[in-house]
């Protein structure tokens, strides 16, 4: 039912679409959902190519930019060890809640995670998003998110 949404949107060409795809992304946002077209404003960023968002938004409270810097090489280097084969919710969500508990602060690496890969401030978690988005395409969010500082 989402489809012609996006469709119409120009964020998917119908007779290209991943039904697979869209069908989890959906499934992301359905409780969230008041009405059908709202999945455009919600998903968008699954299907585009470059974010356009203001990188004050990657700071997790009052953490300083290096320090988001930091946190970013940090999730950089543990994603990129994971094996295609296991990226997955689950492996993704039990890595790096691993590291944010030697931090102490769940925020710091899932704040700038999220709006790394979704140039949102609200958004479905990260591990459900990077999953979908695959370990090319978050690594390269990430690295983007970098090059803002």
């Amino acid at each position: 039912m989402c489809l012609p949404y996006l469709v119409n949107a120009g964020l998917v060409e119908e007779n290209k679409a991943d039904a697979e795809n869209i069908k989890k992304i959906v499934s992301l946002y359905r409780e969230r959902l008041k009405k059908i077209s709202e999945i455009i404003g919600l998903a968008d960023f699954f299907f585009k190519e470059n974010l356009d968002y203001d990188k004050e938004l990657l700071k997790w409270k009052d953490i300083k930019e290096e320090e988001v810097k930091d946190v970013l090489n940090k999730l950089e280097d543990i994603l990129s060890e994971i094996n295609e084969n296991n990226w997955t919710k689950e492996n993704l969500e039990n890595v790096l809640l691993l590291e944010a508990e030697r931090i102490g602060d769940r925020g710091k690496i899932l704040w700038p995670l999220r709006v790394a890969l979704t140039g949102k401030e609200a958004s479905a978690g990260p591990f459900e998003i990077a999953e979908i988005l695959g370990k090319e395409k978050t690594l390269k969010r990430i690295k983007t998110a970098k090059n803002l500082f």
